[in-house]
């Protein structure tokens, strides 16, 4: 068998560890002891008095208590990362070299008016790709939803997969459609169809909206339960389709934590005509007095405030 080995430590001396076998051990606390000056507490002899059996509990109980060494005062070692205060890092995400001299064109606290705002944005980009501009509304209201066509395209247009309860059924070129009827309804409830995997968008006659009922907690969270608002709810699916393949409509929608609306206005090589067309309906369909903040930026750029009151001049 192989000697065991112990650790003892002496906080009074710079060595932090001493490694001895177990017959030194003895002697090294006793090493330890005298090092603190408190050796001669544990050989004291004690005054043979007739004190009282309490008496001699506490004298033993103080001479435990002394003989035991202190801890040093070391002193606490804050790193440069520990140093930073939670506030402090959250305004650090951005601190490269030229994200800083893009921000310098902006002035963070004044508001500008939409055309010099995305003006801004082509001297403050910095990236080698076609950046996307990006809208971020505030608004008054957390249920704010709805869709927004938009005069302009926001990119490469996806070719949406939709689902169609129809009695009418005749094909409809270049579109992918899938006819629903009862057995679909039951696939979407055992998950064998699913929302944004199998379709994208669900349209259907007013006449197949109690059964649809069934599935409305699986569609509804989505934004694909059919409604009159969203013309999703017609009497001719087939004619609708055709209307939403040559529109650029887009949904938008409140974050589900904050009154704040994200969405997209195009790329930033677009002309800046269109992105202000674009971001002019925008808030015509919000309505300018339901937006109190208005933010945009490009893909990896800084923020630029746009004027409330120019909002309010766009919707004319």
């Amino acid at each position: 068998m192989g000697t065991t080995r112990i650790k003892v430590i002496d906080l009074s001396s710079e060595q932090a560890e001493i490694k001895t076998a177990r017959k030194h051990a003895r002697l090294a606390a006793k090493r330890a002891g005298k090092l603190s000056g408190l050796g001669k507490l544990k050989t004291e002899k004690k005054p043979a008095t007739g004190k009282s059996t309490e008496k001699k509990h506490e004298d033993t109980l103080s001479v435990q208590t002394a003989s035991v060494p202190s801890a040093p005062s070391v002193p606490s070692v804050i790193t440069k990362q520990s140093a930073i205060s939670t506030t402090a890092r959250k305004h650090q995400h951005h601190i490269g070299k030229k994200y800083q001299q893009a921000a310098r064109h902006i002035d963070k606290n004044k508001a500008y008016p939409i055309k010099e705002a995305i003006e801004l944005l082509h001297q403050a980009s910095y990236t080698k790709f076609d950046p996307t501009v990006e809208i971020h509304l505030n608004v008054t209201d957390k249920n704010i939803k709805g869709s927004v066509n938009l005069p302009h395209p926001v990119g490469k247009k996806k070719e949406k997969k939709y689902l169609v309860f129809s009695d009418k059924r005749s094909p409809i070129n270049d579109k992918r459609i899938i006819w629903g009827d009862t057995k679909t309804i039951d696939d979407i409830q055992n998950g064998k169809l699913s929302p944004n995997r199998d379709f994208d968008a669900v349209i259907a006659e007013p006449k197949f909206m109690p059964q649809l009922a069934k599935v409305a907690k699986i569609l509804g969270p989505r934004g694909m339960m059919p409604n009159p608002k969203d013309k999703t709810i017609v009497d001719n699916p087939q004619e609708a389709i055709q209307k939403q393949a040559n529109s650029n409509s887009l949904q938008y929608a409140t974050d589900p934590t904050a009154p704040i609306i994200h969405s997209t206005l195009g790329k930033l090589s677009a002309k800046p005509e269109q992105l202000e067309k674009n971001f002019q309906a925008y808030v015509a369909a919000i309505g300018p007095t339901k937006i109190s903040k208005a933010t945009v930026k490009s893909t990896m750029s800084p923020p630029v405030k746009v004027d409330i009151s120019s909002l309010t001049s766009l919707q004319g």
